[in-house]
């Protein structure tokens, strides 16, 4: 928990800096994206739930990027991992065998750097950062496409995590890739994960600019 409450801490500095040293160029951007999950799971949690050493899976993202340096982010996706413990059943299909996939969802805050161009008629950017966050996991074994068959719930938890994050993109903001190491702290179940994906940057909104003063000499 010190280390989500020390990047907590540091980004709301870092974005207090940034309104009081860059109010001309203050931004707020919306974006997106898609990741590909691989993920470690500790061996003694998976042996006892009956399921494989690792897990894969897919996730879609939405996040808010302020003064280019503070994002809040929200993901989902589905996980899967192989079933050590199945179980089998007659349908109407024939006999089937169970399988093991979850949903995921995570919330995460973080800092970065400002964009930095690397140069070129179209300038490749450059931006590296840290996140910390919480996510949120339930996972089941039943058999797919069967409304009646047997299901029954594996006790796996993934928990509070930190992960650095390095993204790639052009300098238009059109769109990135990027790549994600997370490390689950202690409690989960779940020893790490690595994730990457494209995303995008579909709009940027600026403050809307201040009265100005009373003082102020009338345009012509």
């Amino acid at each position: 928990m010190r280390i989500i409450t020390t990047c907590f801490s540091a980004a709301l500095l870092l974005a207090a800096n940034a309104v009081h040293a860059q109010t001309r160029t203050r931004t707020i951007e919306y974006g997106g994206g898609m990741d590909l999950i691989t993920s470690a799971i500790n061996p003694i949690a998976a042996d006892s739930a009956g399921v494989g050493h690792r897990a894969f899976g897919l996730q879609i993202s939405g996040s808010i990027i302020a003064y280019r340096m503070l994002s809040l982010s929200a993901e989902g996706g589905i996980v899967g991992m192989s079933d050590e413990a199945a179980f089998t059943q007659e349908t109407n299909q024939g006999e089937k065998t169970s399988g093991v996939a979850g949903g995921i969802g995570t919330l995460s805050a973080g800092v970065r750097t400002p964009p930095l161009s690397m140069g070129g008629a179209k300038p490749v950017v450059l931006t590296a950062g840290v996140n910390a966050g919480h996510s949120f996991l339930h996972v089941t074994r039943t058999i797919t496409n069967c409304a009646d068959c047997h299901g029954e719930d594996v006790s796996l938890r993934a928990g509070s995590f930190w992960e650095p994050v390095v993204t790639l993109g052009l300098g238009s903001g059109a769109g990135a890739v990027s790549a994600r190491y997370r490390t689950y702290l202690g409690g989960s179940d779940f020893d790490d994960a690595l994730m990457v994906g494209v995303s995008v940057v579909p709009s940027r909104r600026k403050p809307a600019a201040s009265p100005p003063s009373a003082e102020s000499p009338p345009a012509r």
